[in-house]
């Protein structure tokens, strides 16, 4: 999972650089092309914006030098700009240039560990990761050591980081990055932040992987509470903690705290995916299985039977999900004495393999 690009971006590939001022900052010659190409950016027109940041760099350099930070933050925006339209060569390439420049001057750190983090950006971006990753550790290196922290910035490179040991299962790597990137959200006032959500979630997938639902509950109510604040709770990862927590909620016996979550969860799949789509048949069954639990075996029994009808469409008559499928509807039709019926179901061969329901 990634966390989510809007937030990120808008910390560092959308941000205007305004570190590192020279003496020479009020030149009014760059200065107005560089706020006009800003002007232009911000209102989407970027043919106009590249043209006056090009213009800007075109001047700092003759009145600073070519190694100006003044022209490594201009590089480092016209760069962002490429970014925007996805035009990813231009913009890697405005990036080095920028660091090319920032790398010399050890007064430029904050500066620098921006820049870093939107070409860090930029590579997570295309999954390019393996360019990605130092990029980061190096932009993280430089945060620890800054004397004037920047705790968002911070936070949003660590969580980045960490983005890229979950996606390779490096979870041992990635958990204290996800801890400490949540941890200065929370300090910032930003707990209910989108990016913190995502963090939350993230982490919570991990604890529940290990079979550690403890500490994922918390993680995963955190993260829900952050999105409905947000109203956003039919994003994805949202729906998918709604089912976990409802399932975590059923394994523990708090049936009241579990429906809820898992009828939300069931509403926002089948909106987003349509009727037929295995992702609600799983849901029904995650539903039934809770009716069933509680003996509520009249409301399970429709469940359960189309969750059947929609996986024997999907995957066939055979297949292992499908014959443990039959095989709980039997069963919820034996407890309500309807035995005839239930031994239709059960008298169907089991042909599958293991089922994962």
């Amino acid at each position: 999972m990634k966390l989510s690009k809007a937030t990120r971006t808008a910390i560092f590939a959308l941000s205007i650089l305004t570190a590192g001022r020279s003496a020479f900052a009020d030149s009014p010659a760059w200065s107005r092309a560089k706020a006009a190409a800003d002007a232009a950016r911000e209102r989407g027109d970027y043919a106009l914006a590249e043209t006056y940041y090009k213009e800007a760099i075109s001047l700092q350099t003759a009145s600073l030098g070519a190694d100006s930070p003044e022209v490594a933050i201009s590089l480092n925006n016209l760069a962002v700009l490429y970014q925007d339209q996805s035009l990813y060569p231009q913009a890697e390439n405005t990036y080095l240039e920028a660091l090319g420049i920032l790398e010399t001057n050890p007064l430029q750190e904050a500066v620098t560990a921006h820049t870093l983090n939107n070409l860090a950006e930029l590579y997570h971006d295309e999954n390019q990761n393996a360019k990605a990753e130092p990029l980061y550790i190096r932009a993280l290196g430089i945060w620890d050591k800054l004397e004037k922290k920047e705790p968002l910035n911070e936070a949003a490179t660590a969580a980045s980081l960490a983005d890229i040991y979950h996606s390779r299962n490096q979870n041992t790597n990635a958990e204290p990055l996800y801890k400490r990137a949540i941890t200065l959200w929370g300090e910032q006032g930003k707990a209910e932040s989108a990016d913190s959500a995502d963090a939350l979630f993230a982490l919570g997938e991990i604890y529940h992987s290990r079979s550690d639902n403890a500490d994922a509950e918390p993680l995963y109510v955190g993260a829900l509470k952050a999105w409905e604040t947000l109203g956003q709770l039919k994003n994805t990862r949202a729906v998918t903690a709604q089912a976990t927590l409802g399932e975590i909620y059923r394994s523990e016996g708090k049936y009241s705290e579990s429906e809820p979550l898992l009828e939300q969860a069931l509403a926002a799949t089948e909106q987003k995916d349509g009727p037929n789509h295995l992702d609600v048949a799983t849901g029904l069954s995650h539903l039934a299985l809770l009716y069933y639990c509680e003996g509520r075996y009249e409301a399970a029994e429709p469940l359960y039977k189309r969750a059947l009808e929609i996986r024997e469409r999907n995957l066939g008559l055979d297949n292992a999900v499908v014959v443990q499928t039959r095989q709980l509807y039997a069963e919820v039709l034996r407890q309500q004495g309807k035995k005839a019926e239930a031994q239709k179901f059960e008298a169907q061969p089991a042909r599958g393999g293991v089922a994962h329901l």
